[in-house]
């Protein structure tokens, strides 16, 4: 009788400790001192790290699980802030690349981190600056035009500071620009065509890294990416300015004064940016024609058209040497700088050195056809293993923007690609550069060629170096 008794003894404290146990405490076995453990979602539970893609109209949303839950906080981060806590976190992020941190913290100050990768597309008709490196490397004090595309209408720059580069330079003094939540926010001015915007940055900027977003007319907000503020000049390894005219001239409408012949214009590619580089002392007015000795008001006449200069034309001025202006100094001799009211200091243009060009020419339209853009064994035979290749592509409208580099027996094992397919986006490099291994060489010499497939890039130009 009394084993029964006993044994109804511990059937009832069974019971009871089961019915403590309710579905809202799941984890209650993992105890104050435990490590943290991410539970869910499953994208998380095991991977370190994560990626995410989504357009910047979409909201950010994730839930997680972790163990012990009663005795664990959640922190949401990116560029160093706080953006939330607790287990729930949904956000609306302007269009960039982004590492969202969650990171979990025990009451003992045990911790555990996820990262998720999150890249937030743009839409189509948002402000965007270009990718081009020189583009997101500005200089306190001085004046920018940066390229990019539907810039029309924007009215302010804000300028983020990423907390972790801020942090060096707690040392150095403060601007005296508008700061709001730490941002520096700059009045510009766009373009007409919505091509560029010209900005000015303080000369007291601190250096570091900068999230930048544009403000339209409507207080409108668009995430533009990142930039470098620093003190440093942009040097690009590759390119060389060639000089073809220098000196210090004051011109007036005489042809003669600042004249380069067809014959030094005869090793400049058609597609160049010729640079003007001038001063404006005090005058009576400021203009500038860019034309031949043969001159006169007809747009024909012209390489560009009589323009102000103002405030806030670019220096240098930068104009396109295209097929007409080619035909126009071959016709007419020269090309000649008048006006007034400017000094020209020099005419030069960049030149590309040190680099091999092993296709170039009309922008080819990217698909899944391994025949648009391919380069056989024997075009890649003098490519060194080790080598950088270069790609010069555009990414126009289109649902969506991928790169993949591969032969022409392509498919989704990592054996077939040189370089497996990625998303193209507002933070991918412009040229996409990779190294050719040995592993690429023998793809390419047991295949016959490298192709580039993909959707919604034009390539323009592959080169190594």
């Amino acid at each position: 009788m009394k084993k029964k008794y006993n044994l109804l003894l511990l059937a009832a404290t069974l019971l009871l400790s089961l019915a403590g146990c309710s579905s809202d405490e799941p984890y209650i076995t993992a105890g104050p001192d435990d490590t943290p453990r991410f539970l869910a979602p499953s994208s998380i539970e095991g991977s370190a790290e994560t990626s995410v893609n989504q357009n910047r109209d979409e909201v950010f949303s994730m839930e997680v699980v972790v163990t012990p839950a009663n005795h664990t906080t959640i922190e949401w981060i990116s560029d160093g802030r706080v953006l939330g806590t607790g287990t729930t976190f949904n956000k609306q992020f302007e269009a960039g690349n982004y590492d969202l941190i969650i990171k979990a913290t025990t009451q003992a100050g045990k911790v555990a981190t996820r990262t998720v990768k999150l890249t937030v597309g743009a839409l189509a008709e948002d402000p965007q600056l270009d990718n081009k490196e020189k583009n997101r490397w500005l200089n306190p004090g001085n004046l920018f035009t940066i390229e990019g595309t539907n810039l029309a209408g924007v009215k302010t720059l804000v300028f983020t500071p990423v907390p972790e580069e801020a942090a060096t330079r707690a040392d150095e003094p403060q601007s005296t620009q508008p700061v709001v939540d730490g941002s520096i926010s700059l009045p510009c001015i766009a373009a007409a065509d919505g091509k560029s915007v010209t900005v000015t940055l303080p000369a007291d900027m601190p250096k570091g890294i900068y999230r930048v977003s544009a403000v339209n007319d409507k207080a409108e907000r668009f995430g533009c990416g990142m930039v470098t503020v620093t003190d440093e000049e942009w040097v690009d390894p590759d390119i060389v300015e060639v000089a073809l005219w220098e000196g210090d001239q004051a011109i007036d409408w005489n042809v003669d004064l600042c004249k380069i012949t067809a014959e030094q214009m005869a090793d400049v590619p058609v597609g160049t940016e010729i640079k003007v580089y001038y001063t404006t002392p005090e005058a009576e007015y400021h203009a500038m024609r860019i034309t031949t000795p043969w001159w006169g008001d007809n747009p024909e006449d012209n390489l560009v058209g009589q323009f102000d200069i103002t405030a806030e034309t670019p220096n240098p001025f930068i104009f396109v040497y295209d097929e007409r202006c080619k035909a126009l100094v071959e016709e007419r001799g020269a090309i000649c700088l008048v006006g007034f009211g400017y000094n020209v200091q020099k005419v030069a243009y960049d030149k590309m050195v040190g680099a091999t060009v092993l296709w170039e020419g009309d922008p080819v339209t990217i698909d899944w056809n391994a025949d648009l853009c391919k380069l056989t064994a024997e075009e890649m035979a003098d490519v060194p293993v080790g080598a950088t290749i270069s790609i010069y592509y555009d990414t126009p409208e289109a649902e969506y923007h991928a790169m993949r580099i591969t032969t022409p027996w392509w498919g989704d094992n990592p054996e077939d690609n040189l370089i497996a397919q990625f998303d193209l986006t507002e933070e991918t490099p412009n040229p996409f550069e990779f190294t050719y291994d040995q592993h690429c060489k023998a793809l390419v010499d047991e295949r016959g060629a490298m192709s580039l497939v993909g959707f919604g890039y034009r390539v323009s130009k592959i080169t190594f170096k």
